[in-house]
């Protein structure tokens, strides 16, 4: 497989991995905006941090059993490293929503804001380190390791 087929297959399971896992963080977003933000239990920010550590989980099993397998990164180096990479963008996801609740308003800066916030860690964040320090590259026990499909077409 060649290099850009590879980095496309990467980029595309990484964007199902992620859809997935903002599928989850979207609901989990959603069911504490209107329950314990909306009562005053949980600010803006704290409810889209804790919601993305729930899609963090997801996320991290589609990207280390399925999108980045074929690197073999280690369990525990890569959980531990990957906690950390997730928690610093939930953090930065719920720093960011809350800026920009703060500038376009409550009602569309709950929903816009979150969902601007999250492609643009996604982007420059989640996808470069999960693919380059978590997973591959750094993270990776091996780099020749072929993929299962690799592995299936070479029969």
């Amino acid at each position: 497989m060649t290099f850009s087929n590879r980095y496309l297959r990467d980029l595309g399971g990484a964007s199902l991995a992620s859809v997935a896992a903002t599928l989850i963080d979207a609901l989990v977003y959603s069911i504490l905006l209107w329950t314990l933000v909306r009562n005053g239990v949980f600010s803006v920010g704290f409810a889209a941090a804790i919601a993305a550590i729930f899609g963090g989980g997801v996320h991290y099993t589609l990207s280390r059993f399925w999108v980045f397998g074929r690197f073999n990164a280690p369990l525990k180096q890569s959980a531990l490293t990957y906690f950390v990479v997730s928690w610093l963008g939930a953090l930065a996801h719920g720093t960011f929503t809350t800026i920009l609740v703060g500038a376009m308003g409550t009602v569309v800066g709950a929903s816009v804001g979150w969902a601007l916030s999250k492609g643009v860690i996604w982007l420059f964040w989640t996808y470069p380190l999960s693919r380059y320090v978590v997973f591959g590259g750094l993270g990776a026990r091996s780099t020749t390791a072929p993929s299962a499909d690799e592995v299936e077409a070479s029969k």
